[in-house]
Parts: structure tokens; C-alpha cells; sequence
């Protein structure tokens, strides 16, 4: 009912859109009157008020519009919501904006300001009045506006400043580190600070502050099927078995390779049990298939091979009893999709081995 083809739209085409949805956003209100662009005062302006009833209670909506609901610009919206509602009891501030995400819904609502986004994200809270509803395209709209931050070369940056999560960073440094341009760092870096999840200091470095929720929005918009994946059976004896002959192979062929899955996280956990053996290889994986006598198979695989998406996947990967193994960071997204239980596994192995990051 609320959907609605998300494009970018400057805050004219957002404060018209909204006047226009407003009695399908707000339902259980009665709409008495919409503003636009109201003068309070000298020097102030509401984008919107609406004029509201619901029973006997009267409201005066004040709704500050803007073309991005992200963090950042949430944040810079909070003073001028406040000064246009001043001390008058019967006015009640809202945000509103095309989208309006999770991390900007809690800074909202913990300062007791309401909410509205297109797709149909509400929350008004005033009085007896309590209106909390999250759209059926909440997720799907998420997706869509992370890609950016997660595309592959993207994720390079994301590695780098999570492994390293006090560290104070320089647009050139995470490009030699990464093998980006610049610029291509600059604009991710834009977009991380729009989200909240780093903030420029300053000097105009780089640093994290909210390591846990980005770790976590990256498992969530992650899946390992982002990288070319063949499932294989092989006859060897146990996943172990397979695992030793992975690396005699794949040191005999120079082939860059890295555990993942339950069998990476044997290798940081030596207690958790697994079945099959998942693992990234770059190279010639043809030779190594040969090699390893393995058979392609649509079910009952006990080896699927990966073809990395981009070469970040190997970022700080490590050696581990004569096994390579990918990062933890990575080790962790991977798993958070795992089937059977791979999410809670992620979250037990990994608390006690990404130190710097709680994913508690």
C-alpha cells in the first residue's frame, strides 16, 4: 500500500510528495489542514504543518523535510526542530524524507521526535497517540540504498578501517592500502560518514565510531554468493582430509586460496563441527579440480569452491597451522548467512576473536 519507486528527489519534490501522501501515511489522523513552507517568526520556516485531530486531541504537526534521512543529516535537523517547536505543547516535531533508516529511526525517537519516509516508515508519539509502523519495504529499500557502501571495491575500505577500528585514517593512506584512487575512496568515505558510521575529525582524518553496526549491516547485506560458487563431492574420508589436500594442491599450482565457512572457523575455533569445507580460490581452479579428483555435483556437495567477487576477500587473511584462512571480518560475514545456524555461530565464535569489534 505504501510502496512507492524510490529516485532521488531534491526537498521541493519531497515536501510536495509527501503533502500528497500524507493521508495515506496517517490514516488514523484526522488531516484537518497541510501547510507548505510556513513562515514562524523572523528568520524560521516549517516545510510542513499539518493540523491534526484524533478523538478530542488536537495536533500541530511541525515536519522538517529532506531529500536524505541518513544520520548525519538527522542530526543537523534535531536544533531546528526544536527551535521551531520552542516550548508550545501543542506543536509536535516530525522528521520527514524519501527514506528514513534504522540508525536515524533510534536517534529520532530517542529525542522524542517523530517520523515519516514515503515507503511508509511512521512514528508519532504524543499524548494517548502512538503510531510505530515499519513498511513491508523497509528491507528491500535498505538493500538498495547500501550498495554503494557495499560494492566490491567499497568493502576494501570497510575491511581496512574495521581491522583497525582506532586508528585515525587518511583519504591517501586508505587508497595505497586498498589500491583505490582518491577518489573512489572519498566518495565511499562520503557515504559512510552520511550512514554514521565514521565522522571526520579536525584534522580531516578518518574514524570509526560505530564499528559494531557496520559489521553487522555488512553481514546483513552480504552473501557469499556474490562470488562465482561450485559445489563439488570428493572422495576423500572426512573434510579434513579434504582440507589437507586443498593446501598440498593448491601450494603445488601457486594458487591463492583461503578457508571460509565452518571450516575456516575450525581453524579459529577448533570446536565447532562442520560437514563440508567452503573455500575462495583465485587461480587456476580448473588444474586444481583435476588435481583434487573432485566431482560437480547439484546436492550432497562436501566442497564448494568460490571465485572471489574482488581481490579484498584475501585482505589479512592468515595462516593457521599450515591452513590459510580468510580475515575474521571476513569469517564473519560469511557466516552470518551460513545455513543451519550460521548466524549464531558467528556471533559465538567471533565475539572472543574480533576483539575490537563487539558484535555482542
Amino acid at each position: 500500500m505504501y510502496s512507492t519507486k524510490y529516485h532521488p528527489m531534491n526537498e521541493r519534490e519531497t515536501i510536495a510528495k509527501l503533502a500528497e501522501k500524507l493521508p495515506i501515511l496517517l490514516p488514523n489522523l484526522n488531516i484537518e489542514d497541510i501547510s507548505l513552507e510556513v513562515s514562524i517568526g523572523k528568520r524560521s520556516r516549517a516545510d510542513v504543518i499539518v493540523k491534526a485531530r484524533i478523538g478530542d486531541l488536537e495536533k500541530c504537526l511541525l515536519i522538517e523535510v529532506k531529500s536524505s534521512g541518513e544520520p548525519r543529516i538527522v542530526q543537523s535537523s534535531i536544533y531546528q526542530l526544536r527551535k521551531l517547536v520552542g516550548n508550545d505543547k501543542e506543536k509536535y516535531p516530525v522528521f520527514a524524507a524519501p527514506y528514513v533508516g534504522e540508525k536515524s529511526r533510534e536517534i529520532l525517537t530517542s529525542e522524542n521526535i517523530g517520523y515519516i519516509d514515503l515507503i511508509g516508515d511512521v512514528y508519532l508519539k504524543f499524548g494517548s497517540v502512538l503510531v510505530d509502523r515499519i513498511s513491508n519495504n523497509e528491507r528491500e529499500t535498505e538493500r538498495r540504498l547500501s550498495r554503494g557502501i557495499f560494492a566490491p571495491k567499497a568493502t576494501r575500505i570497510i575491511r581496512t578501517i574495521l581491522n583497525a577500528p582506532d586508528t585515525q585514517w587518511k583519504i591517501t593512506e586508505l587508497a595505497s592500502i586498498c589500491r583505490m584512487s582518491p577518489a573512489g575512496v572519498y566518495f565511499v568515505i562520503n557515504q559512510l560518514e552520511d550512514k554514521g558510521y565514521i565522522s571526520r575529525e579536525i584534522n580531516k582524518s578518518i574514524k570509526l565510531v560505530d564499528p559494531k553496526r557496520l559489521l553487522k549491516d555488512w553481514a546483513s547485506n552480504w552473501t557469499v554468493e556474490k562470488s562465482r560458487s561450485t559445489g563439488f563431492f570428493s572422495f576423500a574420508k572426512n573434510p579434513e582430509e579434504i582440507i589437507s589436500k586443498v593446501v598440498k594442491v593448491g601450494d603445488e599450482l601457486d594458487l591463492k586460496y583461503a578457508l571460509t565457512g565452518m571450516a575456516g572457523a575450525s581453524m579459529v575455533s577448533p570446536f565447532v563441527r562442520y560437514n563440508d569445507v567452503w573455500v575462495y580460490v583465485s587461480g587456476d581452479i580448473d588444474n586444481l579440480v583435476r588435481k583434487l579428483d573432485l566431482r560437480p555435483t547439484t546436492s550432497g556437495a562436501n566442497i564448494r569452491i568460490f571465485e572471489p567477487y574482488d581481490d579484498g576477500i584475501f585482505m589479512d587473511f592468515r595462516e593457521i597451522r599450515g591452513v590459510k584462512v580468510v580475515s575474521n571480518i571476513q569469517l564473519y560475514i560469511d557466516l552470518f548467512t551460513y545455513p543451519a545456524r550460521g548466524r549464531e555461530q558467528a556471533e559465538k565464535l567471533l565475539e572472543k576473536n574480533i576483539s575490537e569489534v563487539d558484535t555482542s
